[in-house]
């Protein structure tokens, strides 16, 4: 995939890499993706952003979106109510978490607890 980028100094592919990893593994850790690119010390995050939208296909908050309603999947298999679960997913509130998962799976969570919760 990183083929796809225009040359970019070993660093920003580095950078890229360690983002993809923190979200694909915790992506609960960070409140927000610029807590993440602070933290993985991106000199030039506007090279960081566009290459990861470039190789990865979706920008840093998008993935980082993605793979919170992933993992707020397993909560709502727990028991966990939808208000719980979108608390440990940062949304504000219960109906914006709902909003972002069904258009996220075309499904309510309540939907989605019905079929495979």
């Amino acid at each position: 995939m990183l083929e796809k980028v225009r040359p970019h100094s070993k660093y920003v592919l580095d950078a890229i890499r360690c983002i993809k990893q923190h979200l694909d593994t915790d992506p609960l850790r960070y409140k927000t993706a610029s807590e993440l690119l602070e933290q993985v010390c991106a000199p030039n995050r506007n090279a960081v952003e566009k290459a990861f939208k470039a190789v990865f296909g979706y920008g840093i908050k998008e993935y980082q979106v993605r793979q919170r309603l992933e993992a707020s999947k397993k909560f709502l298999e727990t028991g966990l109510t939808k208000k719980q679960v979108a608390s440990k997913c940062f949304y504000r509130s219960q109906s914006a978490y709902a909003a972002a998962f069904k258009k996220e799976f075309n499904l309510t969570p309540t939907e989605w607890q019905a079929l495979y919760g």
